[in-house]
């Protein structure tokens, strides 16, 4: 599936807009009338279909807005007297769908946000996805209706009356136009987007368990904070009885500056987690080779900035010489001594706290041995 880019067309949603220019490239052909029913019709089927289909419904938004409309467009056709003017239908379908499309843009945060905070966990992030998608589309759609106001007015201004031409163009083929350029240049986006990603680096999501439910890429890992689980490795390193600790990255998106444990990623999607420790160890220690960090534990970490499954490993290193690097900030050896005397004191990060109890156990253990 890789091959078809991060974005499906199902996320061009631009593509709502198909019976509204049906409707009126109808109207041309049939009574104005029998057109709007033919569209309204056209978009109940289609959003029939979408929620027959199997697989996870991704939302077209659009496709509801102009189904609305068009049914209301509907509902005023049974209403005696020229409720539009013969000829007018697609500028003022245009009108109809440009004016929601202005509200769903102006209020885009506050759509979003509701799906984010409605929605159950497992499709929070597909809900969340098609709002911000279904407003790309009204953006789009609302340039392409700007400028064809601004050149109505401009015509009008300079010819009056309006000639054949001028009104054919302006007010018959314009309007469909509209539409059919929003869904052109919402594909091509797709098609950009889906260019510039496609080296992107993506990791799994998974359940408390473990298992692999899907995929994003990392970035959205961090913008959607704890909506759904991924997996992290973090290695700790021992020498001598003692943990090697350091200052977390002021870029960090947990505990920004906390002392902590050297090693920390995420795990990616398709990678297993050996290859996954031993890609970390050799990005932090390039020049260090045989040495396999061992896993110790798997826990699940969640706050409200994040949501994780972490994969526990610890490295033995006899020569701490090797931990010299500029990549630690701030690094040096604690003793368990050290350490006890500031648990709890907001100095160390939460994972580490979670974890000490556990490393001073097993690095006790090794040592014991080591003694014997």
């Amino acid at each position: 599936m890789d091959h078809k880019g991060i974005l499906s067309s199902a996320f061009n949603m631009s593509l709502g807009f198909i019976p509204v220019i049906i409707s009126i490239l109808l109207c041309e052909l049939i009574t104005q009338d029998t057109a709007i029913y033919i569209g309204t019709g056209i978009g109940i089927v289609g959003i029939y279909l979408s929620h027959q289909r199997k697989g996870i419904l991704i939302p077209n938004f659009i496709l509801y807005i102009a189904t609305g409309i068009l049914a209301l467009v509907s509902l005023a056709a049974l209403i005696p007297g020229d409720y539009v003017p013969a000829g007018a239908l697609p500028i003022t379908l245009e009108v109809s769908i440009l004016i929601p499309m202005l509200i769903l843009y102006m209020h885009k945060k506050r759509f979003i946000n509701h799906f984010l905070k409605q929605i159950g966990s497992c499709n929070k992030r597909l809900y969340a996805q098609g709002a911000e998608a279904a407003i790309v589309s009204a953006r789009i759609a609302l340039i392409f209706g700007v400028l064809h106001f601004i050149i109505i007015s401009i015509v009008v201004v300079f010819q009056d009356p309006l000639g054949q031409t001028s009104v054919l163009i302006l007010y018959k083929i314009l309007p469909p136009a509209i539409f059919i350029l929003s869904i052109l240049f919402n594909q091509i986006a797709i098609r950009f987007f889906n260019h510039l990603m496609s080296h992107t680096e993506y990791v799994p999501i998974v359940n408390t368990k473990g298992d692999v439910i899907g995929k994003t890429p990392a970035i959205e890992a961090i913008n959607y904070k704890n909506a759904y689980i991924n997996p992290v490795i973090r290695i700790a390193v021992s020498t001598h009885g003692m943990l090697f600790l350091c200052d977390r990255p002021s870029t960090a998106i947990l505990d920004k500056n906390k002392v902590d444990i050297p090693m920390e990623c995420y795990l990616r999607y398709g990678e297993s987690l050996t290859a996954g420790a031993t890609r970390l160890m050799n990005n932090a220690l390039p020049h260090v080779e045989d040495i396999k960090p061992e896993f110790n534990i798997a826990y699940h970490f969640e706050n409200e900035v994040t949501n994780r499954l972490i994969y526990l490993f610890i490295v033995d290193l006899d020569d701490d010489s090797v931990l010299c690097t500029p990549r630690f900030k701030n690094s040096k050896l604690w003793n368990f001594k050290q350490i006890e005397e500031n648990l709890g004191k907001n100095f160390f990060s939460s994972c580490f706290e979670d974890e000490y109890e556990h490393l001073k156990n097993v690095i006790c253990i090794r040592e014991k041995y080591k003694e014997s």
